[in-house]
């Protein structure tokens, strides 16, 4: 009696899974407090900068609460600046089971994303459960303004996340380059102040920036008090689209290379 043939669509989904499951184990597993540094690491951060401003006497930022406004900057920020050397690593990371006939170079990604998506979802919904449990307001103003832009920071990371992909079979300290650029893109993208705190004609400095048009979006999305003069819808889905084209472009040129360089 033979055995029912599966589909591609089958396979890929049973790579994924166990993938995942061994990601899972291998990141968190050896490590009990690994879930809990995952949530308290964003948080811990915005509280202190919160008690910093606070104890320089600013307790509201752009006419926000210091530590929503904070919030709603670190957390998004902190999912890209994970993702995008999660994936950066992710083939060369599973290299050794390319040698197995069912598992894809695009499967070791797919896998690392979905993981920092629902760890992202997760610590969000935790860091804003304590904030309303302290008195916060944490209703967003424009939910599905929010989501959307959340989702198109996350295919921003993607798309550069398959760039570096290809990059990494040619460099491999690339993921290690991208952590060390993370610092700077914290310090201007928009984190502890907005577009409203700054001079306009200095706006130049940083609206090249797409994280600093999705931050300044968010928090227009989130509060109703914030009115973005620089957020551009246009422009972070033109940057999306370019960096994603060239990302499946790339990947698509160096698929055989992943498994045999």
């Amino acid at each position: 009696m033979s055995l029912p043939q599966r589909s591609s669509w089958q396979i890929m989904c049973d790579s994924i899974h166990a993938l995942m499951l061994r990601e899972v184990k291998t990141r968190f597993g050896s490590n009990r407090l690994g879930y809990f540094w995952a949530i308290a690491e964003p948080f811990a951060q915005a509280t202190i900068m919160a008690a910093m401003f606070t104890a320089i006497g600013r307790n509201s930022l752009s006419g926000v609460p210091v530590a929503m406004f904070l919030i709603s900057g670190i957390l998004p920020f902190k999912m890209f600046s994970k993702l995008m050397p999660q994936l950066a690593a992710s083939v060369s990371a599973n290299k050794g089971l390319l040698g197995y006939r069912q598992v894809e170079p695009i499967d070791p990604l797919i896998t690392r994303f979905i993981i920092e998506m629902v760890t992202f979802v997760i610590v969000y919904a935790i860091t804003v459960s304590v904030l309303a449990w302290i008195g916060f307001e944490v209703m967003p103003e424009n939910f599905s303004a929010l989501v959307l832009i959340t989702c198109l920071l996350s295919l921003l990371a993607l798309g550069l996340g398959l760039l570096l992909c290809s990059a990494t079979i040619y460099w491999e300290d690339t993921p290690k380059i991208v952590s060390i650029l993370m610092m700077p893109m914290f310090l201007i993208s928009g984190i502890f102040f907005s577009a409203t705190m700054i001079p306009s004609q200095y706006w130049f400095l940083f609206d090249w920036n797409p994280i600093f048009h999705v931050i300044e979006l968010s928090r227009d999305a989130y509060f109703q008090s914030y009115t973005t003069p620089v957020g551009d819808w246009k422009y972070v889905c033109f940057v999306v689209l370019c960096c994603l084209a060239a990302g499946l472009m790339t990947f698509q040129i160096n698929r055989l290379k992943f498994i045999t360089a």
